[in-house]
């Protein structure tokens, strides 16, 4: 996390930024009880004295995605065989929609697999970079978007 400023709140976006969700809630819900303040040093969010009701607080925000952490998702569709494109959307119809205006054919089935492979590394045709799907996912500039096939 490569923020340049020392203090919770710097974490906190970095934490938004890069997907670290429970990391991201808890110091959401520790700033709101009062626990940490915005200035606060890093270091001291370990010394939240949470509950384990605050604790399933954090989960059930999580689940909500309350902060639109995981707004926008990566599906894939089957094309052809073991082929599969891939799109960013908040909404599996804008890939339905998306996918028929590139494919001329309705997707038989879309998958979310956001979470699987936010993580996971592909290599950019264009530039030979390698970059992680979360990364891509913050330089869509226009959604829905189509980013390609894969084969798996």
């Amino acid at each position: 996390m490569q923020s340049q400023e020392t203090n919770i709140y710097a974490l906190f976006i970095d934490m938004v930024k890069y997907e670290q969700n429970f990391g991201a809630y808890w110091i959401y819900l520790a700033l709101i009880k009062g626990y940490l303040q915005k200035n606060d040093r890093p270091e001291r969010m370990y010394d939240v004295p949470f509950t384990d009701e605050d604790i399933a607080e954090i989960h059930r925000m999580d689940k909500e995605d309350l902060l639109g952490i995981n707004r926008v998702k990566l599906y894939a569709t089957q094309v052809d065989g073991n082929k599969y494109a891939l799109y960013f959307a908040r909404h599996p119809a804008e890939v339905q929609n998306l996918h028929y205006k590139r494919y001329e054919v309705w997707p038989k089935h879309l998958h979310s697999v956001y979470k699987q492979h936010k993580y996971t590394e592909v290599l950019l045709s264009h530039s030979e970079e390698w970059v992680y799907i979360f990364e891509l996912k913050h330089q869509a500039k226009v959604l829905p978007v189509f980013l390609g096939v894969v084969e798996v």
